[in-house]
């Protein structure tokens, strides 16, 4: 696939098109054609990605403490979340792999995908400094920084504890559907306990979507034990 259709999702144009080939360069491929690999790339873009997200975290959430904005940049930054970041820029297609690693059919991997992005981030800011990939950064990342502030009440940690309690068993997310292209998808996930639906929720990530089934299966819960609550003292009475 052109890598200009790909400059076109990043909303950036590469001047130097030799460091966008190093940061699309999986070391399995860059052994076998002996050329320099995205690693060292890679590692710099995890540095100015933690950068960017922390100073947003800092600037936006500001009675917060360290260990919040910590977990908030945590799930922000994780490889699960820069891999479907990744996928709805179809990444993989652009990739270069050894003939191992496409013979083993790894170019869809979250790791792998996790770390072209890096790769990328890191040779943008090569070329362009931190404020451009400052603002690639918030604007690839609108959506996720722009729910940040719903992660603060984190509802899959309360179910998870609520189902334990109640049921000894651990809630289980389904992922229902997948709509629009993969640089605009909207995720549709249910959360089940003991083989039950009890909640549902959509969002422009499968965590934000987690997050609102969660809440919805929390609230039901509570609402079944005020029920039982009250049935309880009107026995009792």
């Amino acid at each position: 696939m052109a890598r200009h259709t790909l400059q076109d999702l990043l909303q950036y144009q590469f001047r130097d098109q030799s460091l966008l080939a190093q940061a699309l360069r999986h070391e399995s491929y860059a052994q076998e054609s002996e050329e320099s690999s995205q690693e060292r790339l890679e590692f710099l873009g995890d540095s100015i990605l933690g950068a960017v997200v922390s100073d947003f975290l800092f600037r936006h959430y500001h009675q917060l403490p360290e260990g919040r904005l910590a977990q908030m940049k945590a799930a922000l930054v994780s490889t699960e979340q820069l891999a479907e970041k990744a996928r709805q820029l179809e990444l993989g297609d652009y990739v270069e792999l050894g003939r191992g690693q496409q013979q083993e059919g790894n170019r869809q991997r979250s790791n792998l995908l996790a770390d072209t992005l890096e790769a990328l981030i890191g040779a943008i800011y090569l070329e362009s400094g931190f404020e451009t990939v400052r603002n690639l950064v918030l604007r690839l990342f609108e959506n996720e920084l722009r729910a940040a502030e719903e992660w603060r009440k984190d509802y899959k940690s309360s179910l998870q504890e609520e189902a334990q309690r109640l049921f000894q068993e651990l809630p289980e997310y389904q992922v229902l559907e997948e709509i629009g292209p993969p640089h605009d998808r909207t995720f549709l996930v249910q959360v089940c306990l003991r083989g039950r639906v009890y909640g549902h929720g959509s969002g422009r990530s499968k965590r934000e979507a987690g997050q609102k089934a969660a809440e919805e299966a929390l609230s039901r819960l509570e609402g079944a034990g005020r029920e039982q609550g009250e049935e309880a003292t009107r026995n009792g009475g």
